[in-house]
């Protein structure tokens, strides 16, 4: 692959703009004005899976026209949708007001302004205008003057140590995550404690999926937020700010190197099950006591005990990671691989080996995953244009054009393309979220059965 210079910009700029939602602007903008030209033209975008508008009964019954919901509601299996809401609405309430409840209760968390202000790091880092879009709405909502967001990308001694710290981790995890080293944990470890990095981690991990979902599936910005309120984007920026340049958007984005050896990968993939967390986890009793409530019997991997600080949240991604095993469209082989894929090129190593192992339970030998990226003689054209596209949203997702998914969808449903797109999503949120806590892999009595 040849370093992402000038003119391949140029290139994605034109084929952007034959398409109608960026303007005059190139996607990837050095500066404030610039970018928020391009996320206020995007409510004109194109979606690359066909998006219908809302019925008139939809619309009578008061539904929300949230694009991303809308979308995943659409294509992917009912059991991989998420609910992120922690108490369900009152009873009686329209799909509006649900709707309003839910963003009252995201926004009366403590926390929510400051991981909002990473949100937004991450979706500059990756370039995906409609969460930046989103991002910057919430922010106004929290509070934040323009200025204040402005700062976000290219003045961050406007906000505290601690904070620096958490917006800079959160930008090499999302732009390099196999750099990632003891010395950006030891960063974090100076201003938080062990279950805040976790929490912090477990955030900047699903926005990198969010993100590729988003932005791979070309999903236009909505014209509203929350309800009725308008999203304005494109609003004057402060002559402080006007021409300064990013210090988050991908600019310095180099090529993943060449996948490692076999015996490298291997050799990895064994340290694992000798290496120690990077932080201290919540007790495997703990875990037992959450994964009974719903899977009596079951080993808690380290994955889901690393995450059980959060109980709801455990359980929701332990159940969201059953469902993708489950259920879906997609052919069982291929989500494997994706899986593999994925951790393969973010240097996950605790995630290739649940990959693998998930693998060879569906009967994929070892030859065959580590043909994957060297050999592929062996895979039909459409398993070929997959593995090809997973890496690219993984490692360069700023890079995904309307050609990168029109590609898959000549060998596959529209559903499958959504979920290949979500499990590319996963992986990428998963990888990132085990090998930056250097997790050791699960042995002995854990079963292969038991690992989602």
């Amino acid at each position: 692959m040849r370093k992402f210079v000038w003119w391949k910009t140029a290139l994605l700029v034109a084929l952007a703009c034959s398409n109608g939602w960026c303007g005059d602007s190139d996607s990837l903008t050095k500066t404030r004005p610039e970018m928020k030209k391009v996320i206020e033209g995007l409510k004109n975008r194109q979606s690359r899976l066909p998006l219908p508008d809302l019925s008139a009964e939809e619309v009578a019954a008061g539904r929300q026209s949230v694009n991303n919901g809308r979308l995943r509601s659409i294509y992917m299996p009912a059991s991989w949708q998420t609910n992120n809401n922690p108490r369900p609405a009152a009873a009686g309430a329209t799909p509006r007001q649900a709707e309003q409840q839910r963003m009252n209760q995201m926004t009366s968390a403590p926390d929510y302004p400051f991981k909002t202000r990473l949100f937004w790091i991450v979706s500059r880092t990756n370039d995906c205008q409609y969460c930046l879009g989103h991002q910057e709405l919430k922010l106004r909502r929290a509070g934040m003057t323009e200025d204040q967001i402005a700062s976000l990308d290219s003045k961050w001694s406007a906000f505290p140590e601690s904070e620096q710290a958490a917006i800079k981790f959160a930008r090499k995890l999302t732009l390099t995550p196999h750099l990632m080293t003891e010395e950006d944990i030891q960063a974090l470890k100076k201003h938080y404690k062990d279950p805040q990095i976790i929490d912090i981690l477990q955030s900047v991990a699903g926005n990198n999926s969010t993100n590729r979902w988003t932005a791979s599936t070309g999903i236009p910005q909505d014209k509203s937020f929350n309800s009725d309120e308008p999203s304005q984007l494109d609003t004057p920026t402060s002559k402080e700010f006007e021409s300064e340049v990013t210090k988050v958007a991908p600019f310095d984005y180099k090529p993943r190197p060449k996948w490692e050896p076999r015996s490298a990968v291997e050799a990895a993939i064994a340290a694992c099950q000798q290496r120690s967390a990077a932080v201290n986890l919540p007790s495997v009793q703990v875990a037992r006591q959450v994964l009974t409530a719903d899977t009596p019997g079951t080993t808690p991997p380290v994955w889901f005990q690393a995450m059980c600080d959060n109980p709801q949240s455990a359980l929701r991604v332990w159940k969201l990671r059953q469902a993708i095993a489950r259920d879906g469209k997609l052919n069982p082989n291929l989500k494997a691989m994706i899986a593999w894929v994925t951790a393969r090129e973010n240097r996950a190593w605790y995630a290739a080996a649940h990959a693998q192992m998930r693998a060879n339970a569906l009967g994929i030998n070892d030859e065959k995953l580590f043909a994957i990226g060297e050999n592929e003689e062996g895979f039909t054209p459409a398993e070929q244009a997959t593995f090809a596209f997973v890496r690219k949203l993984t490692s360069a997702p700023h890079t995904i054009v309307d050609d990168d998914v029109a590609g898959l969808r000549k060998s596959f449903s529209d559903n499958e393309v959504a979920e290949i797109i979500f499990l590319t999503c996963d992986g990428n949120m998963f990888d990132r979220f085990t090998e930056f806590l250097r997790l050791p892999l699960e042995g002995g009595a854990t079963k292969v059965s038991q690992l989602p």
